[in-house]
């Protein structure tokens, strides 16, 4: 069972969102085309730099909690992960906006999104021998340029918060037990070495890109009528 524990924790995450994909208020099934659309073209783009990371030796998975078995390097549970945690919290951003309907807090403007993408390009390129720091830190800016041309307005919604602050606290739990037990080792030279509890720092740009282009992508394939 303990080799399982990764693939089961990837698992666990859909198991309350699926069982209510259903629910006649929410109707979360109807907005599936667009959410396996953004699951598919995200998902595709950071499985790849996954199996390319992993062969460049930026971090390693550890057969004792995730198995043995492997395609293109990587674990079951990591492919199951591109597929939950997207469907979870695209499921949380439309209970929300259900339950407590969208409102704008301020007005997001492309233009502070474009600093702050700046500044994680100018970042990256300082600390451009540490690979894994270089790509969590350009994926970043490519969240914020890509916001910031196609759905600035998105950062001004409660939605938007709800979304990110839930992905966060979930991600700090979830990759906390996986750094923790850990399910992955990370090469030192890759990174920085900064940790918040045991998860490095790099993790939560990852984050924040992969979270925030999923529920982006969304957004563009829902105005495009995709559902």
């Amino acid at each position: 069972m303990k080799k399982h524990t990764y693939t089961l924790i990837a698992l666990g995450i859909l198991a309350g969102p699926l069982a209510f994909s259903f629910e006649p208020q929410i109707h979360f099934w109807t907005h599936w085309p667009s959410l396996f659309a953004a699951t598919l073209v995200i998902g595709l783009v950071f499985v790849v730099w996954d199996i390319l990371v992993v062969k460049h030796g930026h971090w390693q998975f550890n057969p004792e909690w995730t198995g043995r078995w492997r395609l293109f390097g990587l674990p079951l549970g990591e492919y199951l992960f591109f597929l939950t945690v997207p469907y979870a919290m695209i499921f949380v951003y439309e209970a929300f906006r259900f339950l407590l309907p969208d409102r704008m807090l301020f007005h997001g403007e492309a233009s502070s999104l474009y600093v702050f993408s700046a500044l994680a390009i100018a970042a990256a390129a300082v600390w451009h021998r540490q690979g894994y720091t270089v790509l969590a830190l350009v994926s970043a800016a490519v969240f914020l340029t890509t916001t910031g041309l196609e759905r600035s307005a998105l950062v001004g919604t409660s939605g938007f918060w709800v979304y990110m602050i839930f992905g966060f606290a979930a991600f700090g739990v979830v990759n906390g037990v996986y750094t923790s037990l850990p399910t992955i080792h990370y090469t030192p030279k890759a990174i920085w070495g900064v940790r918040i509890g045991t998860i490095p720092l790099e993790d939560f740009f990852y984050n924040l890109s992969y979270l925030g282009l999923i529920l982006d992508f969304y957004s563009i394939f829902r105005s495009l009528g995709l559902s």
